[in-house]
């Protein structure tokens, strides 16, 4: 784009600007509407984040209560049996208790994992935030700082041809 301008650039040695001001104005523009592109495909990602870490919680919980809940049935079953017959209910209490301990330690289990993932996922969400901020603020100072300086330049130019 503006070839002529390019050329007499040149051959005033930078008395004309190489780039004229709509030219470095669209470039801004570009450039701060690529970091809006990217803050936004930042915040998505971690409220798809946030979403999974909700969901973890949720599973987890859910798992606590089934494990509350079956350890209320087995101790139901563990009083009713042993009122009807001694001998069946011990072993009915053994069986149950195992299979209450293990639902509980698979609950701990699947909640601790839950968290894990929970804060690994809030931390890169974290990262990825800054990262997608630092750059955002950089690219916007850059574009402030050409502003700048192709204002200083006209404001030059306009006076020198005065």
């Amino acid at each position: 784009m503006g070839l002529i301008r390019k050329t007499l650039s040149i051959s005033t040695l930078g008395l004309v600007d190489y780039r004229s001001k709509k030219e470095l104005l669209r470039r801004a523009e570009r450039a701060s509407r690529t970091a809006q592109a990217e803050l936004a495909g930042e915040q998505a990602a971690r409220a798809a984040a946030d979403e999974r870490i909700a969901a973890a919680e949720k599973r987890a919980r859910q798992a606590e209560l089934l494990a509350t809940k079956e350890a209320k049935k087995s101790e139901a079953a563990k009083v009713k049996r042993r009122d009807r017959r001694r001998g069946a209910a011990a072993q009915a209490i053994d069986a149950i208790e195992g299979f209450v301990t293990t639902n509980e330690e698979h609950a701990k289990e699947l909640s601790r994992r839950g968290r894990r993932a929970a804060a690994k996922a809030a931390k890169r969400a974290e990262a990825a935030a800054a990262d997608a901020r630092k750059r955002a603020r950089k690219e916007g100072r850059r574009a402030k700082k050409r502003l700048q300086d192709l204002g200083e330049r006209v404001t030059e130019a306009a006076e020198e041809r005065r």
